[in-house]
């Protein structure tokens, strides 16, 4: 049974140390309050109200009246990461949770809040609610522990913490086996973050494990939007370890359902991961064509999601040798990233560098990648992107005839290429 008026009241009311004859008195009998409370009686509104008013809240079902159906709905909307109903419905019920909530939803609805926050890029308040969270952890029951694992994956994921993201989306999936296996989409929707986080780790083949996992459930279960996501992770493993026919067989797949549903996101990453497989067969032209459709279809979007083809192009036409237009889109870079922090998007960084191999190397590049941006990726052990930078720094002190610096950080990246 749902939380209802009665259990309110009872909770409420026991939250006010009342007894079941304080609250009654000259309002109902207690028989009558009994009944109310195990839910075996539906009074009248106005009996609802008078109860509501000696208990000081507003018990009257309304928009701002929390059931566990609106709960339910929260997590919902949450589970399919729809910003815009959750800030929606959490606007409608955030007031009203400490009034008439059961007890046992308590803490979910905290870890959630967790969730929430990350989804809507409140960063401070999520780091504030994990810290909380991750205090009061071991009074929680297995599926609660279950969502903070799964949540602070999410957390570190967006502050670009890939590998604790990834324990942690592991720890959930340890917790889910007891628990959660019954609860088909709430599980595949671990794996495909698994999947994602994996990924972003460069473990090329648990991605596509738990990619092609979760693929078969959206399919099987006709989630259109759900399946592409996995076609595209796809694209992105098999890209990687060059098999670029299976990687293009996935994109494709991929833009069929974006047409199909009109998904403009789903396009985007489709023209910016294809231009990719472009770009690692050396054909630039098609490469930059696909990044320009990509930044196209972003006009509206965030400005960090905006940074990757702006990034991509101002990569791409340098390796080309195409200085003016790499130039053009350096600077458009360096002028949306302004306020943005490496921990929000690490093009913040690859626009710093590429400004002085466009215009010039001094001695603020060494300490720029030596002090800022190696201890940066190595803190983040994002051991692929961290090497990009050693390797040019390493090839700049071979240039410059700084040989011992340059033997060190060829070394340095030796021992990087070997991390796990």
């Amino acid at each position: 049974m749902g939380i209802d008026i009665g259990q309110a009241i009872k909770i409420n009311r026991l939250r006010a140390n009342m007894t079941q004859s304080d609250l009654a008195s000259g309002i109902i009998s207690v028989s009558y309050l009994s009944k109310i409370e195990n839910g075996t009686a539906e009074p009248p509104k106005e009996v609802i109200e008078q109860l509501g008013d000696r208990l000081e809240i507003n018990l009257i079902e309304s928009d701002d009246y929390v059931s566990e159906s609106t709960i339910i709905r929260w997590f919902q909307h949450l589970l399919h990461s729809q910003k815009d109903e959750s800030i929606r419905l959490y606007n409608r019920i955030k007031n009203s949770l400490a009034n008439a909530i059961d007890k046992q939803l308590f803490f979910l609805i905290e870890i959630h809040k967790l969730y929430y926050y990350v989804l809507i890029n409140d960063m401070h308040e999520a780091r504030e609610r994990l810290s909380s969270l991750e205090k009061s952890s071991k009074r929680f029951n297995e599926t609660e522990t279950y969502y903070l694992y799964k949540f602070a994956g999410s957390y570190h994921y967006q502050q670009l913490d890939y590998k604790k993201a990834l324990e942690y989306y592991q720890k959930a999936e340890k917790n889910s086996k007891s628990n959660l296996y019954h609860r088909s989409e709430e599980v595949h929707n671990l794996y495909y973050l698994i999947a994602s986080a994996a990924s972003k780790n460069r473990l090329t083949h648990l991605s596509l494990l738990y990619s092609n996992k979760s693929l078969e459930y959206y399919q099987m279960n006709y989630n259109l939007k759900k399946s592409a996501d996995c076609h595209l992770l796809l694209g992105i493993s098999y890209r990687r370890i060059n098999d670029f026919e299976k990687a293009k067989e996935c994109f494709d797949l991929a833009i069929k359902i974006a047409n199909t549903i009109d998904d403009t996101g789903l396009l985007t990453l489709y023209y910016q991961n294809y231009g990719k497989v472009f770009s690692s067969i050396g054909n630039s032209e098609e490469a930059i064509n696909n990044y320009l459709k990509s930044y196209e279809l972003r006009k509206d979007y965030d400005i960090r999601k905006k940074l990757t083809p702006i990034s991509s192009l101002m990569q791409e036409y340098y390796n080309v040798g195409d200085m003016v237009n790499s130039k053009i889109w350096l600077e458009l870079g360096i002028e949306m990233s302004k306020g943005i922090e490496p921990s929000e998007s690490i093009h913040v960084y690859e626009f710093m560098v590429y400004e002085y191999l466009i215009n010039g190397i001094d001695n603020s590049f060494e300490s720029l990648i030596t002090n800022h941006i190696i201890p940066f990726f190595n803190e983040k052990q994002l051991y692929f992107e961290e090497s990009k930078y050693v390797k040019l720094l390493a090839k700049y002190y071979y240039e410059n005839r700084k040989y011992k610096l340059a033997a060190t950080y060829y070394k340095m990246l030796s021992s990087i290429s070997s991390s796990p």
